[in-house]
C-alpha cells in the first residue's frame, strides 16, 4: 500500500500552511486511492497534544487514514556547498514515505553538504527542498520540480517567486542558490553559485 508524508511546520504552538498541505493531501489521496479525503488536519491537529514553545516538525504519514504522526524537535542544518548529481529517470511528484531514489542520489554528494539533481538536463530540486535562484534582481525557481512543495506554491503565489526552465548550463548566470521547504520558508540556507561543483 502507497504511504505519503506531510511535514508541516509547527512554531510556539501554532501550525503553518495548513490550508496548502490540506490541499496537497486531498490531491494524493484522490490520485491514489480514488477517494475524497476524510483527513481534515486542522480538526486533527487540535486535537493532539504538543510542545506550546519551540520550533517542531511535525511529520504526518498517511494513506486512506492517518498511520502516524511525530512531533520532531527541528534545527535547521547548515548547507554551504551543494554538487549536481544526474537522474534521467527519477519521479517524485508525491511526497512518498518511500524515498530510496533521493536517498542514493543524495549518498553521491561526496564532501559537499547536499546535491542538486538535474533530470534530463534540467535542475529539479535538492534531495529535501525546493531550490529558488538569484539573479541578482528576482528569484526563480526551476519549472522542471521533481515536487511542488507547499512553501515553494506559496511563494509562487504571492509573486516572491517565479518559475523558469533552468538548464545545468544556466546555473552559472545566476548569483546564489537557497533551499526552501515547508520548515525552511524563506529563510533557508543561502548557497554562493561558486560552491555548486557542476
Amino acid at each position: 500500500m502507497y504511504r505519503f508524508i506531510e511535514t508541516i511546520k509547527l512554531l510556539d504552538g501554532q501550525f503553518f500552511n495548513l490550508d496548502y498541505h490540506q490541499q496537497r493531501m486531498d490531491r494524493t489521496i484522490k490520485k491514489f486511492f480514488d477517494q475524497e479525503n476524510a483527513i481534515h488536519l486542522k480538526e486533527y491537529l487540535a486535537c493532539q497534544s504538543f510542545l506550546t514553545e519551540g520550533l517542531f516538525k511535525c511529520r504526518i504519514v498517511y494513506g486512506k487514514t492517518i498511520s502516524s504522526l511525530e512531533f520532531l524537535p527541528y534545527t535547521i542544518k547548515p548547507v554551504r556547498s551543494l554538487k549536481v548529481v544526474h537522474a534521467h529517470s527519477i519521479e517524485y511528484a508525491y511526497k512518498f514515505e518511500a524515498r530510496d531514489q533521493l536517498l542514493e542520489l543524495y549518498n553521491q554528494r561526496g564532501l559537499h553538504d547536499e546535491i542538486i539533481i538535474v533530470k534530463n538536463n534540467l535542475v529539479t530540486d535538492a534531495s529535501y527542498a525546493n531550490l529558488i535562484f538569484f539573479d541578482g534582481k528576482s528569484w526563480f525557481t526551476p519549472s522542471a520540480c521533481l515536487l511542488n512543495g507547499t512553501m515553494r506554491q506559496i511563494l509562487i503565489d504571492k509573486r516572491k517567486i517565479k518559475a523558469a526552465q533552468i538548464s545545468l548550463s544556466d546555473i552559472t548566470n545566476f548569483e546564489k542558490v537557497k533551499l526552501i521547504n515547508s520548515m525552511l520558508g524563506f529563510e533557508g540556507p543561502e548557497i554562493p553559485i561558486s560552491q555548486i561543483e557542476i
